[in-house]
């Protein structure tokens, strides 16, 4: 439950390890602030019950717009690092999300291989979840994130951040906890596997592999929406390893 902030430090003082933001970072700010704050609290330097300065208080000080900053909490509160009630923001104790960390943590020094097949098991699974629990609210939501891929299409950061909330999303269609948690606990591991595929060209494939996934999805065909996710997949496995081996043949020259 929240708790009264320290009475010499007001919320916005104690957040100075954002204070520091640069231009460079604020393409992808929601997902900046996101890790930050993440940061903050495993930690310790925000401590459980510390409740944040309310949205127009804190964007004001950031410089951003009320979406970017639910964005950031977005995936906070999926992994238990936050709650959020009439009564603020806050900070949970450390114990409800520590299994979500332990296996981020893991995410994190695995293979690009072990992310693959994770993926390929995972994802198929939860997107028939999610085709059959789809609204037409989620379905435009799917859109809008695909038309900022395509305007964006040379900067694989910004693929790589748009991809991982493209599949988040459906994640949160499923409407399933454990299936929302353990996905963004790959988020790092994610985008960095992403993002080097995104740099080496695949996404005009991208594009319209998604949106096929996203016509079944409107469609409510559970059985398409796997098999589509199962194509998608495996050809991003298959165009990461041709362009592996072609890197490596040079390499040989």
């Amino acid at each position: 439950m929240p708790l009264p902030n320290d009475k010499n430090t007001s919320a916005l003082q104690q957040l100075t390890f954002l204070d520091d933001l640069v231009a460079s970072e604020r393409r992808n700010i929601s997902d900046v602030i996101f890790r930050r704050i993440r940061d903050a609290i495993i930690s310790g330097e925000l401590p459980p019950g510390y409740v944040f300065p309310n949205e127009n208080e804190l964007c004001k000080k950031l410089n951003i717009g009320r979406s970017s900053l639910r964005e950031a909490y977005s995936p906070l509160e999926t992994l238990k690092l936050i709650s959020r009630s009439k009564a603020g923001t806050y900070v949970n104790d450390l114990d409800i999300y520590q299994n979500a960390m332990n296996f981020e943590a893991i995410a994190k020094q695995t293979d690009v291989k072990n992310i693959a097949e994770y993926r390929q098991i995972f994802e198929i699974g939860a997107i028939q979840l999610a085709a059959k629990r789809a609204t037409e609210k989620n379905v435009t939501r799917l859109r809008e994130i695909l038309k900022k891929m395509e305007e964006v299409p040379e900067d694989s950061v910004a693929l790589s951040q748009y991809d991982f909330e493209f599949h988040a999303y459906l994640m949160k269609m499923t409407h399933n906890e454990l299936l929302i948690v353990m996905f963004n606990s790959i988020r790092n591991a994610y985008k960095n596997l992403t993002e080097s595929i995104f740099a080496m060209g695949c996404l005009p494939t991208t594009i319209n592999e998604h949106l096929a996934i996203v016509d079944a999805i409107a469609d409510h065909d559970s059985a398409l929406a796997a098999h589509m996710m199962q194509l998608h997949l495996s050809n991003i496995e298959s165009f990461r390893n041709r362009q592996s081996a072609a890197a490596g043949k040079a390499s040989e020259k």
